[in-house]
Parts: structure tokens; sequence; C-alpha cells
């Protein structure tokens, strides 16, 4: 195999030679300069279908458009809490490839994007979780089908021994997994399931072999827990699956506070609780997060625009949203997408955006940082965005 290293994506050359190509993430499959590996049969693999062969520790993988770092976190911790030895990692940010010269884990927990799904062949979850589907990164998968597809095909490798949890709340999961020969779970914050974890009213259940057992209230949990539920019922499913026991799962539950970035609290400054959810850019992680509040929201939203549809925004904004603070590249795209239908204001900085949000809200509102885009227009990335709010809002 050649070792040279490629530097410009889109025009470089292969040497001709190549035995395997291994792409990193950020590499599309399609990219031009592949197509002569791809007409001369060269597998292409991505970093985890690499490290899968190094492997022999048992995988729960878990993907989704939203939630996939705090449920392999929430995962981890209640496995860790069972006494397990565990490995998180994946795109959560240690590489798969990573891990694999440590000592085998009893379980190694990852967070699985749909870029690392492209170049799979043999890559095989214990337990695969696909947490919702909503449009995102359509300007490298093109179409909301493909992206589906990637999706699904965390399972594809699974057998009959194997397990599959989706989200029963989701039309784009629910029926996922068709031709996979896994065991299908569900988890539901609306609905009971047959065979899952489900919310009813403030219990959280667990229903399997026809046997209901309640592993905890909702209300015990840390508030921005109780903001990601779904995140919660389906950590719950995947550990009891592994036979953690339930008081293990609920005290772990209790006691988790939540990822930084990710519908985090920062700060109350006369009766205005501030929420960092920097993390949230796509269309779908603003929606849920939304959703979960129960009180009135100045919105800060905006950044660079990653080919997304803000249509369905509109709704929930009249339903949640008093007022809206508009930044970053996309302003002009919201801007005709609200068509005068909606107060908003925009601002040319976080120190601006933080300032107008916080003389729009009165005291019970929230100000919630959940930009719906991606950062780098303005920011080094989601963290430095939501690091910057954090500082202007303690500097109050």
């Amino acid at each position: 195999m050649n070792p040279s290293v490629q530097t410009k994506f889109g025009s470089s050359a292969l040497a001709g030679n190549e035995e395997l190509l291994i792409l990193s993430p950020g590499i599309d499959i399609n990219s031009s300069f592949l197509e002569s590996a791809v007409q001369r049969g060269i597998p292409i693999w991505s970093e985890v279908e690499l490290a899968c062969r190094f492997s022999t520790s048992p995988i729960i993988a878990i993907t989704g458009t939203n939630g996939k770092s705090t449920t392999t976190t929430l995962i981890g911790k209640i496995l860790q809490a069972a006494g397990k030895s565990v490995l998180i990692g994946g795109n959560i940010g240690i590489p798969f490839i990573s891990l694999v010269d440590q000592e085998a884990p009893d379980f190694l927990v990852l967070e699985i994007s749909s870029f690392q799904m492209e170049a799979i062949e043999k890559f095989r979850p214990k337990i695969s979780v696909v947490l919702n589907i909503t449009p995102d990164h359509l300007d490298r998968h093109k179409a909301m089908a493909t992206y589906i597809r990637l999706k699904e095909k965390i399972s594809e490798n699974q057998t009959e021994n194997d397990y599959l949890i989706l989200n029963q709340d989701d039309p784009n999961t629910k029926n996922l997994g068709q031709n996979s020969r896994a065991q299908k779970l569900f988890f539901s914050a609306t609905d009971e399931v047959k065979t899952g974890v489900f919310l009813r009213e403030n219990s959280l259940m667990l229903r399997m072999n026809a046997t209901e057992k309640k592993i905890c209230n909702l209300d015990d949990l840390n508030q921005v827990m109780q903001w990601q539920v779904e995140n919660v019922l389906a950590a719950s499913l995947a550990s009891s699956l592994l036979n953690i026991p339930l008081e293990t799962i609920a005290e772990t539950l209790k006691q988790f506070t939540g990822l930084e970035h990710r519908m985090e609290w920062v700060r109350t400054y006369q009766g205005i609780d501030f929420v960092n959810d920097s993390k949230g850019t796509n269309v779908g992680a603003v929606q849920k997060s939304l959703q979960s509040l129960s009180r009135p929201v100045v919105l800060i939203v905006g950044g660079k625009d990653k080919e997304s549809n803000f249509l369905p925004l509109q709704q929930v904004f009249k339903q949640k949203v008093k007022h809206l603070i508009l930044i970053g590249e996309a302003k002009s795209k919201f801007r005709q997408i609200l068509n005068g239908s909606f107060n908003y204001e925009e601002a040319d900085s976080m120190e601006e955006a933080v300032r107008k949000a916080t003389g729009h809200a009165t005291s019970g509102d929230v100000v919630l940082l959940s930009p719906a885009c991606a950062s780098f227009d303005m920011f080094k990335d989601y963290a430095d965005r939501g690091n910057q709010f954090k500082s202007i809002v303690h500097s109050l």
C-alpha cells in the first residue's frame, strides 16, 4: 500500500497501487479523487470498519440526528456504575481505532455518524440504537432518503442474537430494519410500547416479555435530563438488555446532569433562565429543544447554513418563541422564511445577541441559544460558540 498522504481531497490523485483505502469521516466517499479506486475495485473502508476488524468486545452503537453524544455518555456511565469495564468513543471524540490497542473492555460504547456509515462492510454492534432522524448534513448526502439509509446501515450486519432499538415516536425510525435479523425493541415518550421502555405519566417503565417494571420517576431526574427524556429512555433500554440492575440504572439517571452545550443550564439572572444548546446544529435539534420547554422562550438562532430547510421551524416558533434573535450567515435565509410573520431582530455578535435577548425576556422566561446551524461563520466550532454565550451570560 502506498503510504502517501493526500492533502487536497478534491484534486489529489491516488498512486494507483493501493490495496485498501481507509477514509476519515471528513472525506466524502463520493469524492472525485476516489473514482479511480472505485473503478479498480479497491476496497474503501471507514475508520470504524477498520477498527471493528481488530476488536473483540461487544459494541453498543448509537446513531441518529440528535442526542447521540448524551445517550452514548449516559449508557457508558450506567455500565460503569454496574462495575463493567467500558470504553466510550467513536464520533463523540476518541476515534474507535484509537481504542483497539487498549485492553479489551467488557463493552465498547460508540457514537456513530452517517459519515462513518458510508463505508462499512462487517461492522456489527451487539446493540444498535437509532434515536431519531431529521434533516441534517444534506450538503453532503444530498437526499433525505440517502441519509436515512445510512442511519439504517447500523443494523445491516446484526444477527438474531443482537438488538436494534428504535424510537417509536419518530416516523423516520420506527419502521427501520425491515431486512435486519436483529431483535427490535422500542422506546416512546408518548405511547406504551409492546417491548421496550416508555413514559407512563411520570414514570419510566420497562416492559419485557409481558412483564412491567418501574425504573424511576421522571421528576427524580435533573431538569436538564427531563428536557431530554428520549435519550433517557433509549439509554435505559439499552442498559437493561445487558442485564444491568434497574436500581443501578435509576441511580445513574438521577445523578446525570447532561453534557456541555446540549440544553445546558447556564444561569438564572433576574428570574430568566439562560440555556446553552450550541450543539443544536440542525432543525430537528431546535424543534426538540423548544418542545421540551414549557415557558416562553427568547431564541437565538442562526449561523452557517448546511442547506437545511428551515420551514418546519415556523410552527414551533409560533407555539414556543416570544421573540427571535438572528445571527450569522443564515440571517437572510431566516428572513425570507419568516417573511415578516414573526417578531425578530438581528445581531452581528454573540454579545449583541445576548443583550437583545435579555432585553426581551422577563422573569420566568428562558433565553435559549439553539442555532439550527453550524458555527464556522462566526466561531471556531460549536463549543467556542457555546463558551462565548456562557461567558457573556455570566458577565451580565
